[in-house]
């Protein structure tokens, strides 16, 4: 869940979604041309952290809006049932609880009480590449067994170690699944010292690259201006994603529970309903047919 640094994502430069045939920079084909969507304001709305609660998949649900990924490790991942689902590989667990564990031996994803490390700073001053790889492989496979997955991403933004993000990339090519890539590594927190060899393996994915919108880091009093707002975006390809959770005590027991509700009621607000329905909404699942 790489979260942008500023307070208003809206206020940044258009995203853009390309398809660089064999990471050759000379020939871009632009996605929406392919899609017959050129000129057009087209949304991909993105569900993230489904699996992790029960009033995570229940806003899922009540929303009706197809697109989101799944945390396979999560106790709630086999109740998860949709159209246009991803697997949203974990490798940190960062709440008190609920706490997750890898689906593999590996020791290095693994703290002293054998969950995944809390954070980002742990798991890549100690985690294997070997064991990161066994450990996606194992939740896209046992992901595979729940559903029928259109695409990857990560929680936390955790492969962004640049030999992690090497395995993603890989992975995602033999899985033929599309991986959340994004146009620019401002403002995700990357590390100084990552930053040469993944802006290498940015120039070079063969991947469609994105810049995403998340509303996350604002306060949740501002959640339903932010998406209001959304009617003022000029032509282009957008990807905005959100936590939505329903309002219960289940759900409130995550720290961040107004965030995720916050999200849940704004998006079932008819206003924003209208200026979404204003917008050609889009799916992995239709990029995924288009590219592979």
């Amino acid at each position: 869940d790489p979260r942008p640094s500023s307070p208003n994502p809206l206020g940044k430069r258009e995203p853009g979604l390309e398809w660089k045939p064999g990471g050759e920079r000379g020939f871009s084909v632009d996605l929406l041309e392919r899609l017959g969507l050129g000129g057009r304001r087209v949304l991909i709305l993105h569900h993230d952290d489904l699996g992790l609660t029960h009033a995570q998949n229940g806003a899922y649900q009540a929303l009706g809006l197809p697109t989101g990924s799944v945390m396979v490790p999560g106790a709630w991942a086999s109740g998860v049932k949709g159209e246009d689902l991803g697997v949203h590989l974990v490798l940190t667990s960062e709440w008190p609880a609920p706490r997750m564990r890898p689906l593999t031996e590996g020791e290095s994803l693994r703290d002293e009480a054998g969950y995944f490390p809390e954070g980002l700073e742990a798991l890549w001053r100690k985690a294997r590449a070997e064991e990161v790889e066994r450990e996606l492989k194992a939740q896209i496979q046992a992901a595979a067994k729940l559903f029928s997955p259109t695409h990857l991403d990560t929680h936390q933004g955790a492969v962004l170690r640049p030999d992690l993000a090497e395995v993603y990339l890989r992975l995602a090519e033999a899985y033929r699944l599309v991986p959340l890539v994004p146009e620019s590594l401002e403002g995700l927190g990357v590390p100084p010292p990552f930053l040469p060899e993944l802006e290498r393996l940015l120039y070079e994915t063969p991947f469609p690259r994105v810049r995403f919108l998340d509303p996350y880091g604002l306060p949740p009093e501002e959640r339903l201006g932010f998406y209001l707002d959304l009617a003022h975006l000029p032509p282009g390809l957008y990807y905005l994603v959100h936590h939505s959770a329903l309002p219960t005590p289940e759900g409130r027991a995550l720290p961040d529970w107004p965030t995720r509700e916050a999200d849940y009621f704004a998006l079932s607000h008819p206003e924003v309903r209208r200026v979404l329905a204003e917008f050609h909404p889009l799916t992995w699942r239709a990029v995924r047919e288009a590219l592979f």
